[in-house]
């Protein structure tokens, strides 16, 4: 008998009202517990199409706003953790926002809020040039909380491409990396999102767990796609095409100690030459 934790990834389409986005999400929800699934992650700003003038349109207080109250009756409604992808935050007296992830436990209670730590400014040519500081502040702390089964952290996009974020969860006792990330379709997708969910999962010896929204060529900026989830093998064993879909995994935490116990990384690490210093707020 699986005695693991069952996770779903739900690609969601960021297009719609913000409510109407809420309704389909609950309808996914709802599924996802008939399977059994005690964790269900949402992509990086699930309700907001990646496009400046909608973030300032479609942003909202923490904890209080529209998408952190459905998110929380649904956890409660269906009994499961919820890492409830990422929102535009609000920022009183100011005109950026933050990229804020909200988690909720079983009970509906609001047990984690990450705010992405760097931002994605880069200039890959013509078809890729962003700047995300031009209208997010970024976060200072990593984020983790904990399930029955294991103990989770979040990251948010481009955080997966800092190997410190991923080891500072797993000297937390993290067994399960969650990355909310909207890599694009153009460029960073199909060139580094199953390269780096894989790297960080043989990396740390840990379940991977990387959500995207789906991808929508009618968009400003068009994402990948492709949620995935790698085991602590580095084996990609559930992936999403680029439309709107969910997708399952089994985490079988034993198969995570068998794996350790025949790779003993964390006993040849040789931490009297190396150590990482950690600055959280």
């Amino acid at each position: 008998m699986f005695t693991g934790l069952r996770i779903a990834l739900l690609q969601l389409l960021a297009r719609d009202s913000k409510s109407k986005i809420l309704q389909r999400t609950e309808e996914y929800i709802s599924q996802a517990a008939d399977n059994g699934t005690k964790l269900a992650i949402l992509p990086e700003l699930f309700t907001t199409e990646l496009h400046p003038p909608v973030f300032m349109e479609k942003k909202e207080n923490v904890p209080d706003g529209e998408t952190c109250q459905a998110m929380s009756h649904l956890a409660k409604k269906y009994n499961m953790h919820i890492v409830a992808g990422s929102v535009a935050e609000q920022i009183t007296g100011s005109e950026k926002m933050k990229n804020t992830s909200i988690i909720f436990n079983p009970k509906g209670e609001l047990v984690g809020k990450y705010t992405k730590m760097h931002s994605f400014d880069v200039d890959l040519g013509e078809r890729l040039s962003i700047h995300e500081s031009e209208w997010f502040e970024h976060g200072n702390s990593p984020t983790t909380f904990k399930t029955d089964i294991c103990k989770v952290g979040v990251g948010i996009c481009i955080d997966i491409r800092f190997p410190e974020i991923s080891r500072y969860f797993t000297e937390q006792g993290c067994n399960l990396h969650v990355y909310l990330g909207a890599f694009s379709a153009a460029r960073t997708g199909p060139a580094h999102w199953d390269v780096l969910a894989r790297a960080r999962a043989i990396d740390n010896q840990v379940y991977l767990a990387a959500c995207s929204p789906a991808r929508d060529d009618s968009h400003h900026y068009v994402a990948w796609g492709h949620s995935v989830v790698v085991d602590p093998w580095g084996k990609i064993i559930s992936q999403a095409e680029s439309e709107e879909s969910m997708i399952y995994a089994d985490l079988d935490m034993n198969y995570l100690n068998e794996m350790r116990e025949q790779l003993p990384v964390e006993e040849i690490r040789r931490k009297d030459l190396y150590h990482t210093t950690y600055n959280w707020e």
